[in-house]
């Protein structure tokens, strides 16, 4: 399979998936300018536990679901997809069940306040993401382009629009936040149930095919737990070591390195259906070429991070800044957040053994690793560095989690990496913070670097513009 095709693949979907994230991003001025730090502290803590409950619930379906689907024929996947939703539903509803009953108690657990309707809220919220996140990787599978990038679009919308008709208008409070995601997750639920109809057959419904994707499921569930363990562990030992108002402020800088995150999870949504198909092979030199151009892509992405960040958040437009100006502390937490989630774009590029070769334990066995560390350094750094500390403790975990994953895939496929092209691009990197913190921030030293490093990836030939061009053609 090429290059071209990849990134096709990557930029169509990760597309979707990306405008789908990007309205936390976008919402943010509405919340730093209108909510405190402490009240944002409670949304932060919201959405870090959103993503963790909803592995639980999904317990490694969505990758199982993936892995077995790709390849099948057309009858096949219906009784796929019957497996996976019915299981799916059958253990959401003691979920929801369970949110419902204890919600006084996993109030003050989650929040340290008691707003029971919170926990109810995001029940339902969990439950519905779960149920369409299998269609929507069906979508992908099936090479729907059109369907997915609609329904992501109208996820956004309706988001957005329900948040700022909810706060400028009626002048709710943080509430308000949770009802948009609940009404824009029911609204997706409902127009992907005709497309679960078409493919669900209660006669495809087998305990034999259940059990074998549950056997590459399960495996996922402790890998993904771990991974968001170190996505969510920081903002949640902080409040342990902290304040709410040290968490919301944190929680805003978080957001703009998770840019980066979403470059990462689009071209991962590309990425996995690419090397699942029949004709990937790891022994091609196209798999370390693959390696070379993403990382060079992502450090790019990593300088506009670093140089620009800060003039994007303090940029005023009518006399409302990006954050608010209470929310300018988290600047400097940025380009760590950023890094962290560029070692996770390493982490993804050297998944293909674990799934080729049918060994899910070892992504759980490095993100238990990464996820281990990460609290442990939390822990260390957060009483010495504060929020600071936070962010050092995410970089060098999901680091050290890259690494490892990188020893295992070689193990497992044999992979060659183009070992100079990646010294060149991490060299530049680490020259580039050098340079940022010497000159402090100013501007033609960054404009400087910047020149510099694309200059650098193109004489070296890491990005080509031959292999560029077929990428965007």
């Amino acid at each position: 399979m090429s290059i071209k095709l990849l990134g096709k693949q990557s930029f169509i979907y990760g597309l979707g998936h990306i405008i789908t994230r990007l309205v936390t991003f976008l919402l943010l001025p509405l919340y730093t300018n209108h909510f405190t730090p402490e009240e944002y502290g409670v949304v932060a803590l919201f959405y870090t536990f959103v993503p963790l409950l909803s592995i639980v619930v999904r317990y490694g379906m969505g990758a199982a679901f993936l892995k077995n689907y790709v390849p099948a024929g057309e009858k096949d996947r219906i009784s796929i997809m019957t497996n996976v939703i019915f299981s799916l539903f059958i253990s959401g509803v003691p979920f929801l069940t369970l949110f419902y009953l204890f919600k006084e108690n996993l109030s003050f657990i989650f929040f340290g306040v008691s707003n029971p309707s919170y926990v109810t809220m995001m029940g339902v919220i969990i439950f519905f993401d779960t149920i369409w996140s299998i269609p929507m990787l069906a979508l992908r599978a099936e090479n729907r382009p059109r369907t997915f990038i609609l329904l992501s679009f109208l996820n956004v919308g309706i988001t957005l629009i329900c948040n700022l008709s909810f706060i400028i208008i009626f002048k709710m409070n943080i509430g308000s936040i949770f009802i948009s995601n609940l009404i824009a997750s029911s609204t997706i639920f409902i127009l992907i149930l005709p497309f679960i109809y078409q493919r669900f057959e209660f006669s495809s419904l087998s305990a034999v095919k259940w059990k074998n994707i549950l056997s590459f499921a399960l495996p996922f569930l402790p890998a993904g737990l771990f991974a968001m363990a170190m996505e969510v562990a920081d903002r949640y030992i902080l409040k342990l070591l902290t304040d709410l108002e040290t968490v919301g402020i944190y929680n805003a800088g978080y957001k703009i390195g998770v840019l980066m995150l979403l470059v990462v999870n689009g071209f991962n949504m590309g990425w996995q259906p690419y090397f699942l198909g029949e004709s990937f092979d790891t022994r091609n030199k196209v798999y370390p070429r693959i390696i070379s151009i993403v990382m060079a892509i992502l450090g790019f992405i990593w300088l506009l991070l670093l140089f620009w960040a800060d003039d994007l958040v303090k940029a005023s437009f009518f006399g409302i800044t990006f954050f608010g100006a209470e929310f300018f502390k988290s600047l400097p937490i940025v380009p760590w957040i950023a890094l962290s989630y560029l070692f996770y774009g390493f982490y993804h590029l050297q998944t293909p053994g674990v799934f080729l070769k049918n060994r899910p334990k070892y992504a759980a066995w490095t993100r238990f690793f990464g996820a281990i560390l990460n609290i442990g350094l939390c822990f260390y750094f957060i009483p010495i560095y504060g929020a600071m500390g936070a962010a050092y403790a995410t970089c060098i975990s999901f680091g050290s989690m890259a690494f490892s994953m990188y020893c295992i895939n070689g193990y497992l496929i044999s992979v060659k990496l183009e070992l100079k092209n990646l010294s060149i691009i991490f060299s530049l990197l680490i020259l580039s913070y050098v340079c940022f913190s010497t000159y402090e921030d100013s501007f033609f030293a960054n404009i400087f670097m910047m020149v510099i490093y694309i200059t650098i990836i193109f004489y070296f030939k890491i990005i080509s513009t031959k292999s560029l061009s077929k990428v965007i053609s």
